[in-house]
This record gives C-alpha cells, structure tokens and sequence, in this order.
C-alpha cells in the first residue's frame, strides 16, 4: 500500500444524535514558530512587572496611603511657619508699632470712662446719647439697659450731678486688638440731700478693642 493509506479517516455509518468524530488523526503539535514566539513574551511581561513601581513584594496602594498621612500635617506646618514669619517681620520693621497702640488705647480709656462715670441729671439723655459711640459689642446694650432701668431713675429723682476725673491709666495687657487698662478714677457727686461734694475713689478695668481705626470699649470691670 503507498503512504496516503495511513492518513485515510475511517467512517462508519452515522447514528441519529450522535456527532461524528474522525478516528485515527492526532491533534496538531503547536508550531514551533508558536513556541518560540510565546517564551520571549512571558519573559518580557515579568521583566515589566519587576520594573513597575511598587512591585517590590507588595501592592503600590500602601504607600500612597503613607504619603498622603504626612502630607496634610506637613502643609499645615508650612502655613504655621509663613504666619509667623509674617508677625516677626512686621515686628521687626516696626518694634514700636505695638507701644503707639498700648498708648492709644490707654489715652481712649481716660477720656470714655470719664464721660462713662460722669453725669448730670438735667442732660443724662444726651450724655447717654454719647457715651454709647465709645462703646461696642454687648457692653453696649448692657450700659444702655443700665442707664435707662438704673441710673436714669436715681439721679432724676436725687438730682444727682457726677463729676468724674481719672488720675492715672496703665496697661495691664495688650494684643494687636485688645488692650486691658487700669484706671484710677475720682467721683465727685452732688445732690438735692446733698450740697457739699463727696469724693469716692474707685478702681475700673477697662477693656479697649480696636474697631477699625478708633479704640473702643467693650468690657469694664470695677473693684
């Protein structure tokens, strides 16, 4: 027999639902041009994948979790950093800027709270009137309650006139906005029972906030 009889595929008669199958050929062998070609580019991929960053034993994420743990504390220190930086150069440039407030918010305190302590019953509306541009935030509602329920009433009815005069300010501490300041006051208080002076000494602390331009007072404190 010649050679082509090896290769000839046997049939058999084909039953009803059964798939015919070739007998007698075997399955292909990959080309070995197949081979060749499918080695280099598994070499390839792992040489890439040892490459890649954040393949050294382990997935990329982690780090990136890390960098992004320092990175905010880290912004936030440069921006602590450039504010004070920014109030040392402005001290520097200036050393005496913050005396020139400390003595304007002292100089403020001796005219307000003598105008604050002094009245005369015969004008208190419009020296209440006044008295309330000194002052800012609740401790001007607080004063005009006080003038208006308290002192009003008393002095109408007594015909009491104050006469107030500070005789010494100092600066107990101070921020750029905020200064508190010791003033040494004598009231001299007259009346319908009462015609000759009577001098009382007192002691008020007075809390000066800088409100644009002008120093006003937001807080006083007696002892």
């Amino acid at each position: 027999m010649s050679s082509s009889a090896d290769v000839k595929v046997r049939t058999r008669p084909r039953v009803a639902g059964q798939r015919s199958r070739a007998r007698g050929i075997p399955s292909p062998a990959p080309a070995p041009e197949q081979e060749a070609t499918r080695t280099p580019l598994r070499q390839r991929a792992s040489g890439l994948r040892r490459r890649l960053p954040g393949r050294s034993g382990g997935s990329s994420v982690a780090p990136a979790a890390g960098r992004r743990r320092w990175v905010a504390p880290l912004a936030a220190l440069v921006v602590s950093l450039a504010v004070l930086g920014i109030l040392v150069g402005l001290s520097l440039r200036d050393p005496g800027a913050q005396q020139a407030a400390q003595r304007a918010a002292a100089s403020q305190a001796r005219t307000s709270v003598e105008q604050m302590l002094s009245y005369n019953y015969k004008t208190i509306d419009k020296q209440a009137a006044q008295i309330e541009t000194l002052l800012t935030g609740s401790f001007r509602s607080e004063f005009t309650k006080a003038m208006d329920t308290d002192l009003k009433p008393l002095a109408v009815k007594n015909q009491t006139v104050v006469q107030a005069r500070v005789s010494d300010v100092g600066v107990m501490s101070a921020t750029p906005t905020t200064v508190k300041v010791l003033v040494f006051v004598n009231q001299a208080k007259v009346g319908a029972d009462q015609k000759q002076p009577v001098v009382d000494q007192n002691r008020v602390i007075a809390t000066m906030t800088k409100v644009g331009d002008r120093w006003l007072v937001s807080k006083v404190d007696a002892f």
